[in-house]
C-alpha cells in the first residue's frame, strides 16, 4: 500500500482567542477559508505558532473541533500534539481522534527529553502502534532540546504509520542530508529556508507568514514545482526581507496575530504568557509594512 504524502504549503496556524482567552471559533473558521482559498495544501493547528504548549485542554479540544469543521475535509488538519512524556502525547491524541482528527504532528517530549536517537525512535513508534491516525514527527531542537539527526529521520519515516518530517532546525547542512537520505516526506518548518528546501526536494513547507500572506507562499510553492529556480529565489529573497516584521514584538507569536488581525480575520490576543503588540510596537510593525509588504503581495 503506497504511503499517504503530503505536500505544498501548510500554514501552522495561530490559534484566534476572544477577550476572555476562549477560542474564537468564528475567527478561527475564517482564518482557516482566508488560507484555503489562498491555495493552501493543509493546515496545521496547535504548534509553536497556535501556542500549542500555552494553551489549556479545553481551548485545544475547542480548537481542534472548529478547525475540523471549518476545513471541511477539503485539506488535512494536521493537530499539533507538543507534551512533557509519550504517555501524555498518547493521552492527546486519542483524545483528538474523538473529535475526528486524523494527523497528528508530535515533537519528543520536552524537559524530560530523550537520551538518543535510539529513544526518539522509540518515542514514534510507540505512537505509531498506539494510534488510528498518520503521524508527522517535529523536529525542533530548540524546544525540545534534542535533534532528530538525518539517519533517524529515514528510520522513522519507514515507520508505516509516519508520513512526514517536519525539520524546523533551521539548519541547512542537517535539512540537505535529510533531503538526500530521504526521497520524499521532509517538510521545511523554517522560512529562512524553505525556497532553497523546496527546490532541493521537500514535499513542502510550513511557514508562520503564511497565515497572513498564503497566496504568496503558494505561488512560491508551484514556482519550485516547476523548476523555476529564479522565481524561487526571488521569493525567498522577499521572505528574508519581511520575516524582519517579526522583530519589532516582545513575541514573534503576537507579530502573526497582529498581521491576520490588520485583515480583519482574527482578534489580536494572546495566552497570558506571551505579551500583545503595544503603541510603539505596532507603529514600527506599520512603518515597515508600509514600506515592505508589497513584496507579498502581487508576486
Amino acid at each position: 500500500m503506497k504511503k499517504e504524502k503530503l505536500k505544498g504549503i501548510i500554514p501552522p496556524l495561530v490559534t484566534p482567542l476572544d477577550r476572555e482567552g476562549k477560542i474564537d471559533e468564528q475567527s478561527l473558521g475564517k482564518l482557516i477559508r482566508f488560507c484555503i482559498n489562498g491555495g493552501v495544501s493543509g493546515i496545521f493547528i496547535l504548534g509553536s505558532c497556535g501556542e500549542g504548549s500555552s494553551l489549556t485542554a479545553v481551548q485545544k479540544r475547542a480548537a481542534v473541533s472548529a478547525a475540523l469543521k471549518a476545513a471541511g475535509g477539503e485539506v488535512p488538519v494536521l493537530v499539533g500534539v507538543l507534551e512533557t512524556s509519550t504517555e501524555k502525547i498518547l493521552e492527546e491524541i486519542k483524545t483528538y481522534e474523538k473529535e475526528g482528527a486524523e494527523y497528528f504532528v508530535s515533537a519528543v517530549p520536552y524537559y524530560l527529553s530523550p537520551q538518543n536517537q535510539e529513544d526518539i525512535l522509540r518515542h514514534y513508534r510507540f505512537l505509531a502502534e498506539h494510534t488510528e491516525g498518520k503521524l508527522i514527527a517535529y523536529n525542533i531542537p530548540p524546544y525540545v532540546h534534542c535533534d532528530i539527526l538525518p539517519e533517524t529521520m529515514k528510520k522513522i519515516l519507514e515507520i508505516p504509520e509516519v508520513i512526514a518530517v517536519k525539520d524546523s532546525t533551521g539548519d541547512w547542512s542537517l535539512c540537505q542530508k535529510a533531503l538526500f537520505l530521504n526521497h520524499g516526506g521532509i517538510l521545511s518548518g523554517n522560512e529562512e529556508l524553505c525556497g532553497a528546501a523546496m527546490a532541493f526536494g521537500a514535499e513542502g513547507s510550513v511557514p508562520c507568514l503564511a497565515n497572513a500572506y498564503p497566496e504568496f507562499y503558494s505561488k512560491m510553492y508551484r514556482y519550485a514545482q516547476e523548476k523555476n529556480i529564479e522565481k524561487v529565489i526571488e521569493c525567498q529573497k522577499a521572505i528574508i526581507k519581511m520575516k524582519r516584521v517579526l522583530d519589532f514584538s516582545r513575541n514573534w507569536i503576537s507579530s502573526v496575530k497582529y498581521l491576520c488581525a490588520r485583515k480583519g480575520l482574527i482578534q489580536p490576543y494572546t495566552s497570558y504568557g506571551i505579551s500583545p503588540l503595544n503603541k510603539a510596537e505596532i507603529e514600527k510593525t506599520e512603518q515597515y509594512l508600509k514600506e515592505n509588504e508589497k513584496l507579498f503581495i502581487g508576486k
